[in-house]
């Protein structure tokens, strides 16, 4: 989407210094009523509250292009940690490759598998990192700057359960403050990334929720943001906190309305399904517009 991100930006009245980069954002809900169950099923009432996240990117694209694995996760936090519920469709479950059957393997990775990285500080540095397989054997591993590794760490009471169904596997895990890099308060911004392997067919493919985010490049994760029970999360305030970290210029996603950001100010414009397929004429022209003109267009 990074032409059309272009072209209205200049619609706006707001010229990007360079291309603006996407990030992901998400907003973090206070379990309301009873927390759920880690079991692997994803069937508890508290995450129907819970907004689901499904724009995932292909792994280590530098172009903000969708992913082709569809994804999508849930979070939630109380006082005793987050909740994370993860549902990886799949074409062919019995496809997946689930070799690794040990604890704290370092060749989790080869497997059908999911990395998440929490970043407390959101200063794209250190973070703690949480893995496991598509039949549940987990790893664990913390990153404390950009030389120092410490893949001898581990959580000690977080959980994961897993599930293989017929179109998807899921994965539901408990992550306590304990574990993570520090415990989160109301109105707290932290770094995020997801990160999905897949070998279904003997093939690679991987899916991001941050554009280029992953073991390498926390600069990269996404943002949450820990919201109250009576908190309201317009896109102004989402402007606001992302200008906090976030080096400009970027642009992000709020609900349906799509914050540009660059030089201090703020853009905003609001779209529906209807403006999703303007967006799809937009890109179709820009090609095409490309192709005749070259980089003049």
């Amino acid at each position: 989407m990074k032409l059309s991100f272009i072209i209205l930006s200049l619609t706006s009245g707001l010229a990007f210094s360079a291309a603006p980069r996407e990030l992901s954002f998400y907003v973090v809900s206070p379990v309301e009523g009873k927390a759920p169950v880690v079991d692997g099923s994803l069937n508890d009432a508290a995450w129907e509250k819970a907004a689901a996240f499904r724009n995932y990117y292909i792994y280590n694209c530098a172009e903000p292009t969708p992913g082709k694995l569809k994804t999508e996760f849930r979070m939630l936090y109380d006082v005793k940690g987050i909740y994370l519920g993860i549902i990886n469709f799949e074409e062919h479950p019995e496809k997946l490759r689930k070799i690794i059957t040990d604890f704290d393997s370092a060749a989790i990775w080869t497997d059908d598998c999911a990395e998440f990285f929490f970043d407390a500080r959101a200063n794209g540095i250190s973070y703690h990192c949480f893995k496991v397989n598509c039949i549940g054997p987990r790893a664990d591993f913390r990153r404390r700057d950009a030389a120092v590794y410490q893949n001898d760490w581990s959580g000690t009471n977080w959980t994961a359960r897993t599930s293989i169904g017929k179109d998807r596997w899921t994965i539901e895990a408990f992550f306590p403050w304990s574990d993570l890099p520090a415990k989160a308060e109301v109105s707290d911004i932290w770094m995020f990334c997801h990160a999905r392997y897949a070998y279904t067919g003997g093939n690679f493919a991987g899916a991001t929720s941050s554009v280029l985010g992953g073991y390498s490049s926390p600069r990269n994760f996404g943002y949450i943001y820990f919201k109250g029970a009576n908190d309201t999360v317009s896109p102004e305030k989402v402007s606001v906190l992302l200008s906090r970290s976030a080096e400009e210029p970027w642009c992000a996603m709020a609900g349906d309305t799509l914050i540009m950001r660059d030089k201090g100010k703020s853009i905003f414009t609001e779209f529906d399904q209807a403006g999703e397929n303007e967006f799809v004429k937009i890109e179709k022209l820009s090609a095409e517009l490309a192709r005749v003109c070259g980089e003049s267009a």
